[in-house]
């Protein structure tokens, strides 16, 4: 990729001026243009494609993508709730989630299709009666991710039910008269194509042990390049992996499986960046770094801290010099820095910059996902950065 951020000095002044700094800004075509890409890349195989909303629930992002014919994925009653009360139809919304809904009777009533991520959550639905359709979420023992923060598979993970329990699984289904449909498999973030090969091979093994499966839900953390340099994933490319293993389970067992994906920062991460400005310059001495300290931090991105995740930052000036320094947040907290050593955020890394005054604008970018939406609301009583939606 070239770059993620996508305003100039000018228009981020502009911006600032007009909102105020720290400032979120997505930019609508590009959310558009990528939702576009998604729904060709899924007609190609009968695919229903969700977009995870805890990449990010902004009303804006869900109306748009609801009426482009996105469906959802929730992780969380209440951002299901969120997301029809801006007009999605609830039978759009698949609903995964690590805590029961506080009413599951009514959830279930309410047309969102829940998948249930535990044995406990299967017992809870046997409890309200249902008898309807429903989703099943199984660990298949098979994890990837940038770090183990980031994996959602294997024995690391505590998401959905161990694959060694499908017999309990099939004794549900047997003992009760909710029809189980649907197979819901998350394996984490940001792995490499082989390992999706790997993965929807083993979802298909997953699903030939339950007879009753119809459909596959395959997950998303598809990778994107936040960085100049990363490659992201081929989405078409994962698409023909997994056409080409379901017609070849469909020609081996005779069944013919339709598949959802749910992709969340594929659709959103590069259509949002993070402005602010230098409020501090301070350093270590000769032995030791230039750090740049911005009206911004943890409370407004976490990714960098939380992660050790890789963000594209750029001071927004003339300057025709660089200087190698350390990107940090206003937080009293030592660990809230923007440059953290790759996967490690126990580690700090300086990056190559325009050399900084205080008062310069900076821009981060690859914010749109899991920026706002994972924030550290309140820290310091710092308020949280505002969001707005340019066209372009």
């Amino acid at each position: 990729m070239s770059s993620a951020i996508f305003l100039d000095q000018h228009r981020a002044a502009a911006l600032i001026a007009k909102h105020g700094s720290p400032l979120y800004v997505y930019d609508l075509d590009a959310l558009a243009n990528r939702a576009g890409e998604l729904l060709k890349y899924c007609q190609l195989l009968d695919c229903t494609p969700r977009y995870a909303i805890k990449a990010n629930p902004h009303p804006q992002i869900i109306k748009l993508f609801d009426q482009l014919g996105l469906h959802f994925d929730a992780s969380s009653d209440y951002e299901s709730d969120h997301a029809t009360s801006f007009g999605v139809e609830p039978d759009k919304v698949s609903l995964s989630s690590q805590q029961p809904p506080r009413d599951m009777k009514k959830t279930l009533q309410s047309g969102v299709r829940f998948v249930a991520t535990s044995l406990h959550q299967l017992d809870l639905v046997t409890q309200v009666g249902w008898q309807g359709k429903l989703a099943v979420r199984i660990n298949p023992g098979l994890g990837a991710g940038h770090n183990r923060r980031t994996t959602t598979g294997g024995a690391v993970s505590s998401f959905g039910i161990w694959h060694e329990y499908i017999p309990q699984v099939l004794d549900w289904q047997t003992r009760n008269g909710a029809h189980l449909n649907r197979l819901h498999i998350h394996i984490g973030s940001g792995g490499a194509a082989s390992i999706w090969r790997l993965a929807i091979k083993r979802s298909l093994e997953l699903v030939a042990q339950m007879p009753f499966i119809e459909i596959l839900n395959m997950g998303g953390g598809f990778k994107i390049a936040r960085m100049p340099g990363e490659r992201p994933a081929d989405l078409s490319q994962l698409i023909t992996i997994f056409q080409d293993e379901l017609e070849a389970f469909a020609r081996q067992s005779g069944r013919k499986i339709k598949l959802e994906i749910e992709p969340g920062a594929w659709l959103v991460g590069n259509a949002g960046l993070l402005l602010g400005r230098i409020v501090d310059i301070v350093d270590t001495g000769k032995n030791g770094f230039n750090f740049i300290k911005l009206d911004s931090g943890m409370n407004d991105l976490l990714r960098p801290a939380m992660y050790g995740a890789q963000h594209e930052i750029k001071i927004l000036n003339d300057s025709m010099k660089t200087a190698d320094y350390v990107v940090v947040g206003h937080n009293c907290e030592t660990g809230d820095v923007f440059t953290p050593a790759p996967g490690n955020p126990e580690a700090i890394k300086p990056r190559k910059l325009n050399q900084a005054k205080i008062g310069d604008m900076a821009a981060i970018g690859g914010a749109g996902a899991y920026g706002a939406s994972m924030r550290a609301v309140g820290y310091n009583s710092f308020p949280s950065a505002t969001e707005v939606f340019i066209n372009g």
